[in-house]
């Protein structure tokens, strides 16, 4: 009787660690399963590019993972495989020292992409939302040289300036074509990164514009969304230009660029590129133009601050969304920052405005 007891204890203890155990499995699955599985709005298209094969093994599943230089350039090659209608040899000499992957040298044989510069490709880095637009472009261009890339595809996105100059015909181009989409309110966030899931879905859509283009016989990409003109003074344009190719430049206490600059040496210097002559320091700054309100602030307005509420110890360019950009500190570069919280919410002080 003991032994036949001790065996019914040793089923009943089996079969509650079974339970224990299925029941956790359960309940980590669907976290897995959301990992390997497509967001539900990229799903159908995800499984199209798997079917006729546009995709590589190395995007599948994780989809929600951003998505490296190597991994998209290797989607570029297959789309280009698509669109030419024809295979491409991997063979090659290899202009980078970082990788020796094939489809890497053949897109780059190409001219699909193109490395960092000292023969590094940077394979492991995410990609960049401006380098996936030119990279798409170039791979649509060169697949079809016969097609007409002319016309007017201007979009000026609210960080339109914070787009690099060699991105901005190619982010014009796949926008109005609908390749491409903004990030909301009318941004593009040109360094953010792109998942998985965004990249393939981009790709499966300049597949489908080449289809359809093709299928009309037209010989080129249908324009379905208007680009936007900026309506802005031309000096505010020129302006969102200059300011992104100051950042990261160093703080130097006395200068006036263009290699390092202060606070207020930088306003004057930018301002002096675009044929607008301002006092040299933050506290004669102050004086020019007109006031403005923080809450009326526009791209250009010159902001300032005060540590002690009252005397003006920075400067800087408001550039919208509440950020400004600056040369803080010794020890740190130029860049932007936010005026709506921390610090320069609590020292802000005035602003003026310079350029109507």
């Amino acid at each position: 009787m003991k032994v036949e007891a001790g065996k019914y204890k040793f089923i009943l203890i089996f079969t509650i660690i079974l339970t224990i155990v299925s029941n956790f499995t359960y309940a980590v699955s669907p976290l897995v399963d959301d990992i390997q599985v497509p967001s539900p709005w990229a799903q159908k298209d995800i499984e199209k590019a798997i079917e006729i094969s546009l995709v590589t093994e190395k995007v599948l599943g994780n989809y929600k993972k951003a998505i490296t230089r190597e991994e998209f350039a290797e989607l570029a090659l297959e789309l280009y495989k698509f669109l030419a209608g024809e295979e491409v040899g991997l063979e090659g000499e290899n202009s980078f020292v970082d990788t020796h992957n094939p489809r890497i040298i053949a897109a780059n044989k190409l001219g699909i992409i193109a490395g960092r510069g000292h023969g590094k490709f940077a394979p492991l880095e995410n990609i960049t939302r401006e380098e996936l637009a030119v990279i798409l472009y170039r791979t649509l261009k060169i697949a079809k040289p016969r097609y007409d890339y002319s016309g007017d595809h201007e979009h000026y996105f609210n960080d339109y300036y914070l787009i690099s100059p060699w991105a901005k015909e190619a982010v014009d181009y796949l926008y109005v074509t609908e390749i491409i989409n903004g990030v909301g309110s009318n941004r593009f966030n040109p360094k953010g990164k792109t998942t998985r899931e965004e990249a393939i879905v981009t790709v499966k859509r300049m597949y489908d514009k080449v289809l359809e283009a093709e299928r009309d016989r037209k010989n080129s990409l249908i324009v379905s969304r208007s680009g936007i003109r900026s309506v802005e003074n031309p000096l505010i344009i020129q302006l969102k230009n200059l300011i992104p190719k100051e950042l990261g430049k160093p703080y130097i206490w006395g200068g006036v660029g263009p290699n390092g600059y202060d606070c207020s040496g930088l306003v004057y210097y930018l301002y002096k590129k675009i044929g607008i002559n301002l006092p040299r320091t933050s506290r004669t700054q102050v004086n020019a133009g007109t006031y403005v309100a923080k809450k009326d602030l526009k791209f250009g307005d010159i902001v300032f601050f005060a540590r002690n509420g009252k005397t003006i110890n920075h400067v800087g360019i408001y550039v919208g969304d509440g950020n400004f950009v600056h040369a803080p500190q010794s020890g740190d570069v130029v860049k932007i920052s936010t005026l709506m919280s921390g610090y320069y919410a609590r020292s802000y002080y005035t602003a003026r405005r310079v350029v109507h």
